[in-house]
């Protein structure tokens, strides 16, 4: 794996070796890459475009990319289902989940069926995000749940009733796994995983009108999509009848596992990709 960083240098990291090829202005290849190796850069910049264009390197393919860097020998390169995907250039990601997580709620607290939300990183001593109050002044008698930088903070009838830390992974899908519904306000620009995890649990989900992936996942896994809080609070509302809940889990669940659960399905896609000319 290249990153920006001291050209050359080497740091283990569990799974790849990352390798530094330099910072701003100064980008350069180590000169041992194999010639058909393939490439793909996740947001590619004119300045990345420039130095692994001339590396001779290819096939060559990206994930989201600035201005008209993605033009020329470059190829989009889609993680998620899109209409306008070209299916020669699509990858099925697999996002794994610990179904063990589903056995047993977060151990810091003794509730379940939650109003959960992901809020990103909000600055600390910051209040929480607006969509927070929206929901504990509408849900008044339901707890909620809000998580950022790795703190899980419970909500009830607008006041803070206490924190725990979220120190592991297993940590955060069981809190994903025991929620009536999971509102995403900052998912992830290429494929939004937390999405994905959710509703692998049979979590309905709730994002922001206009948020990229997440809006597909939405539509494909029967959630919601929001514009106002008018749109999140009514959407929720859904959520807390079980009927309703129970329809919309089954369908979410159903399009996570046989998109993004299948570990062997992106071995193929990536054969299939690499074989092309």
């Amino acid at each position: 794996m290249l990153v920006r960083g001291e050209h050359g240098a080497q740091v283990p990291d569990g799974l790849f070796d990352v390798i530094g090829i330099g910072d701003d202005g100064a980008l350069r290849l180590p000169g041992n890459l194999p010639r058909d190796a393939a490439v793909v850069v996740d947001e590619l910049t004119t300045e990345a475009a420039t130095a692994i264009s001339d590396s001779g390197l290819a096939p060559l393919f990206f994930l989201s990319a600035e201005g008209d860097a993605g033009e020329g020998p470059w190829r989009r390169l889609s993680v998620v289902p899109r209409e306008a995907a070209e299916p020669s250039c699509s990858v099925r990601p697999y996002v794994p989940v610990n179904p063990l997580a589903a056995r047993d709620r977060h151990h810091g607290f003794g509730f379940m069926s939650y109003i959960l939300v992901l809020g990103g990183v909000t600055p600390a001593g910051a209040d929480p995000p607006p969509a927070v109050a929206w929901l504990t002044a509408a849900f008044h008698e339901a707890d909620l749940v809000f998580v950022s930088d790795a703190v899980a903070s419970a909500w009830r009838g607008r006041a803070l009733r206490g924190q725990v830390a979220v120190d592991t992974q297993t940590d955060f899908w069981r809190l994903l796994a025991h929620a009536s519904v999971c509102i995403d306000l900052d998912p992830g620009p290429l494929i939004a995983r937390e999405c994905i995890e959710a509703l692998r649990f049979g979590t309905p989900i709730v994002v922001p009108q206009g948020s990229g992936p997440a809006v597909t996942h939405a539509r494909a896994g029967g959630g919601f999509t929001f514009a106002d809080a008018g749109e999140l609070i009514d959407a929720v509302g859904k959520m807390q009848v079980e009927t309703e809940r129970s329809q919309v889990a089954t369908q979410g669940r159903r399009y996570a596992d046989e998109t993004f659960g299948d570990p062997f399905g992106v071995v193929a896609d990536i054969r299939a990709l690499l074989a092309r000319p």
